[in-house]
């Protein structure tokens, strides 16, 4: 799910030197340069709290450096295997759900300690005759329902399933042969852990949206690995999120909220005060909207699923009891939506105004308006620039560990220039859709 929109809003830090800086000398009046000034100054908050906020998550990531090792596991062996259950709902999956089914079976685990559940929810296209072709495995049911949802198929699933772990993923990722060992090796390390959620990878990306995505879901893995040890994780997504079984005894199964279930459920837990933990060498390859509509509809509903949950779990917000989830993590999840806009909406402003000064200085100069006038013994000192270039720099470390938490090591890309260059201004379309479904309580469809 996305992850975090204040990484998320990296992409426009670039752009705030456009006419940040630029003096209200031409404004006309004393009330247009209060108003400006007041706008300056919400800005000068936010642009300070983004930056306390990534100090924050880099310090975090300097004392956990140690324990995070990047790069693909070893395969290894355990003292246990808890017997496990992954359940594969599908909904006109028919391109992908062969994949899927096969990854699983190709994983390093013993195939008498795991048990695939394979839910056709109702689908209209040929999956339920695609997955035929795994009837004779004797690791593998098959089910067919009633469109249901999502939430419903997987429900089913763990009603049938008598494992200790039980997990679910999507129809459309495939898993690496030993994302399951790294897990299984997690809930033998640690007792207290109720669920574990792994490091997610764009799959083969092609278009220029894929590959802009894959840059955002290498810093939001980073950004999940940091809030792991904080206790904050607050979504376990539809890709291989593994949790004991004890989990749906305590506090019962999944329920339908606002198509985000993944998101109802982890901050069910977290009341729960049960552990959620990020294990983040185990891989998971999840595929991504090829074209602008698709993902719009994608982020529509996962902007509008996060500000509608945190709305109905709000009594976590600015809780102690709750440490960094509710004094940090979720808060920002809704807040920085706002931030977003904000920003955005202030460097939109400033350079739309900044084009219209410079038409009326061409008219009156004309083309030698065009020519840029250099001065090589000035350098912008003025502060929210810097801030700006500082907040730009953190990000881009937090980037470039990103990349080496999920591949072992950076390597420069033209998916992260496409992440900076475009993500600013494509990111807006989908939160401010969210935001006026929320205030209206229009819900959005899955797909």
């Amino acid at each position: 799910m996305i992850a975090n929109v204040h990484l998320q809003a990296i992409a426009i830090l670039p752009n705030i030197r456009y006419n940040v800086c630029e003096k209200t000398v031409r404004t006309s009046g004393l009330f247009s340069i209060m108003i400006e000034s007041f706008f300056n100054t919400i800005l000068y908050i936010f642009l300070f709290f983004s930056l306390y906020l990534e100090v924050f998550f880099m310090i975090t990531f300097f004392e956990e450096r140690e324990n995070m090792k990047a790069g693909k596991p070893a395969q290894k062996k355990l003292s246990y295997y808890p017997s496990t259950t992954i359940i594969v709902p599908c909904w006109n999956e028919e391109k992908t759900v062969s994949g899927t089914v096969e990854s699983l079976l190709a994983i390093n685990y013993p195939k008498n300690k795991l048990n695939v559940i394979i839910i056709d929810d109702g689908s209209t296209d040929n999956t339920w005759h695609v997955i035929q072709k795994f009837k004779n495995n004797p690791q593998i049911s098959l089910i067919k329902k009633e469109n249901g949802g999502k939430h419903t198929a997987v429900n089913l699933g763990i009603q049938e399933s008598t494992s200790e772990i039980i997990g679910c993923l999507d129809a459309d990722s495939f898993v690496e042969k030993n994302a399951l060992l790294e897990i299984a090796e997690a809930f033998n390390e640690d007792q207290d852990m109720m669920a574990a959620t792994p490091m997610l990878i764009v799959h083969e990306p092609k278009t220029i949206l894929q590959k802009m995505q894959k840059t955002e879901y290498h810093a939001g893995a980073f950004l999940k690995r940091i809030l792991s040890p904080l206790d904050a994780i607050y979504v376990t997504p539809g890709p291989f999120s593994i949790f004991r079984r004890t989990v749906f005894e305590k506090i019962g199964l999944y329920k339908h909220a606002h198509n985000t279930e993944d998101m109802e459920f982890a901050l069910r837990m977290q009341t729960h005060h049960m552990r959620i933990r990020n294990i983040h060498t185990a891989h998971v390859h999840t595929t991504t909207p090829d074209t602008l509509y698709k993902l719009y509809r994608q982020r529509l509903r996962w902007a509008y699923g996060i500000m509608k949950n945190t709305l109905d779990y709000r009594f976590i917000l600015f809780r102690r009891e709750y440490g960094i989830l509710g004094m940090i993590a979720l808060p920002l999840s809704f807040f920085g939506v706002f931030v977003f806009l904000y920003n955005f909406g202030f460097i939109l402003f400033h350079t739309i105004r900044s084009s219209f000064s410079k038409i009326i200085e061409i008219s009156i100069k004309g083309t030698s308006a065009l020519v840029p006038n250099f001065d090589s013994f000035y350098i912008n000192t003025d502060f929210i620039v810097l801030l700006a270039y500082v907040l730009f720099g953190i990000g881009l470390v937090i980037i470039w560990n990103g990349v080496k938490l999920a591949e072992g090591r950076f390597s420069p890309s033209m998916s992260i220039l496409y992440f900076i260059v475009l993500y600013g201004f494509i990111a807006p379309l989908w939160f401010t859709r969210a935001v006026f479904n929320v205030a209206l309580s229009k819900g959005t469809k899955w797909r």
